[in-house]
């Protein structure tokens, strides 16, 4: 039988400001001679500019392909080599509120891996070649995710849901052929500033000596005079996002891929937007938006996070449909999107799309029982404590933290604020969010195989032949008509 549950045991994080605005967070970890430092930067691709999707993630991935190191410049291969030496090696990922640069060393060689993240973030090169390069490998990656169906799905879902709106925009090979190293240099200009940065240290240090390091290597850099451009002019809200912004586009496509040997089913909803915490009456005592955002958690975890969550018992363990199924969640400042989805034969395609919007339809009905409830408590808050066993796992919490908005003393109190939640709770969030009218399905599959089933379950669907598929166009189609 297993073991009692061990207790989650929280760190504590140390904030300090550095002079010119630079906001620096220690969490503390000792036992093992590791930092982690992450240098967030407030610039994700809602930033990007409509007609320059994909601006963010080649700005910030340029970072490390060459940098001005004292008097020494340094090429991508130099950079690389530096990192390794100390151990390590640079992590860069763009996300859509958000960017993180770290390295993970050994604590003797921090010193020097914070003076390379000060060489890629304070003078970055920005090397014309190296730009070409990342360009290429990214209509690389897009050129083969035109017969990959997980990743057309993925995109499809994403203008069904966003439409026009910011989330709702993609890369692609016209708006990557758009941009020039001017627009990556005034990227870099405008975003890259110590006034809008966060240092995390995480490990194997605390707040005094984390300080002393970051004046060290940030202290000198000057903030700039102009304020930053919002990432929304949307409101932050809760609710699910207007209809406006995708009115043009069906509640259900279909994407006709022959000879693709599986097909991917998606089911969208609304899910909780990122909400101000201005309103928060305390930490201790969750708002109205943070608690809707803690049961909109729980509620996904009951339908598809983990191995024994509803959906994929009924797809994958009851019937075998698929490998698995799975539902995750996003909250962004003009709300949210849930997704669910699975891969499946064509044939099945229609048998697996009843299930997983059967599935939403009866968390909404009726009340998850006291034993499910605590499951999937203890699945949320397992995660949390796996993430934090590690000092990347750490700094990383910090930087989702930091880009939702959220006060970091709320992390700490996760764990209290999921067990307080109970099964009215979810069911509400689910009434709210999910009702039948809010969805929207996506298949890509191979047509002809998958049968009648799928036409009856999707008798209004746009139907989109591979080859005419174009996510710049407003109808999806090459032709510019609709389906």
């Amino acid at each position: 039988m297993p073991a009692p549950a061990l207790a989650l045991t929280m760190p504590t994080f140390h904030q300090a400001r550095l002079p010119n605005g630079m906001r620096l967070v220690v969490v503390e970890r000792r036992g093992l001679p590791l930092v982690t430092a992450l240098l967030n930067v407030q610039a994700g691709s809602l930033m990007d500019p409509p007609d320059k999707s994909g601006l963010a993630e080649l700005s910030l991935g340029l970072l490390s392909k060459g940098a001005q190191l004292g008097s020494r410049r340094l090429d991508a291969a130099a950079l690389a080599a530096a990192a390794e030496s100390l151990g390590g090696g640079f992590e860069i990922s763009t996300g859509a509120l958000g960017s993180r640069l770290s390295l993970t060393v050994m604590t003797p060689q921090l010193d020097q891996a914070l003076g390379l993240l000060a060489a890629v973030s304070r003078a970055p090169t920005l090397p014309e070649a190296e730009l070409a390069r990342s360009r290429a490998q990214m209509l690389e990656t897009l050129q083969f995710e035109q017969s990959d169906p997980a990743a057309l799905a993925e995109k499809l879902a994403r203008r069904l849901f966003w439409g026009d709106a910011e989330p709702g925009r993609q890369s692609s090979a016209k708006t990557l052929s758009r941009i020039k190293r001017a627009d990556v240099q005034a990227f870099c200009r405008q975003y890259l500033r110590p006034e809008h940065l966060s240092l995390v240290l995480a490990g194997d240090l605390d707040l005094a000596q984390g300080r002393a390091l970051a004046l060290r290597h940030f202290g000198q850099w000057q903030p700039r005079p102009t304020a930053l451009p919002a990432i929304s002019e949307a409101q932050a809200r809760p609710d699910p996002p207007p209809e406006k912004s995708a009115s043009a586009l069906p509640r259900n496509l279909v994407l006709d891929l022959p000879g693709s040997g599986q097909s991917t089913v998606l089911v969208v909803a609304p899910f909780v937007g990122l909400a101000s915490r201005a309103s928060q009456p305390s930490l201790g005592s969750p708002g109205q938006d943070l608690t809707l955002a803690r049961s909109g958690a729980l509620a996904n975890a009951v339908l598809g996070l983990g191995y024994s969550s509803r959906i994929n018992q009924e797809v994958r363990i009851k019937r075998g449909l698929s490998y698995g199924a799975f539902s995750n969640v996003e909250s962004l400042p003009e709300g949210g999107m849930l997704t669910l989805g699975a891969q499946t034969q064509p044939a099945k395609a229609g048998e697996v799309l009843d299930l997983l919007r059967a599935e939403l339809r009866k968390l909404s009905e009726a009340e998850v029982t006291p034993s499910e409830l605590a499951a999937r408590q203890a699945v949320l808050i397992g995660e949390l404590g796996r993430q934090l066993e590690s000092t990347q796992g750490l700094a990383a919490a910090v930087a989702e933290q930091i880009e939702r908005g959220e006060d970091l003393a709320e992390l700490a109190l996760l764990p209290q604020q999921l067990q307080a939640l109970d099964a009215s709770a979810v069911k509400a969030f689910a009434s709210r969010f999910w009702g039948a009218d809010s969805l929207r399905s996506i298949v890509v599959t191979d047509l002809a195989l998958a049968g009648a089933g799928l036409r009856e379950l999707l008798p209004q669907a746009w139907v989109i032949p591979a080859e005419q598929l174009d996510l710049d166009a407003a109808s999806l189609r090459k032709t510019g008509r609709k389906p």
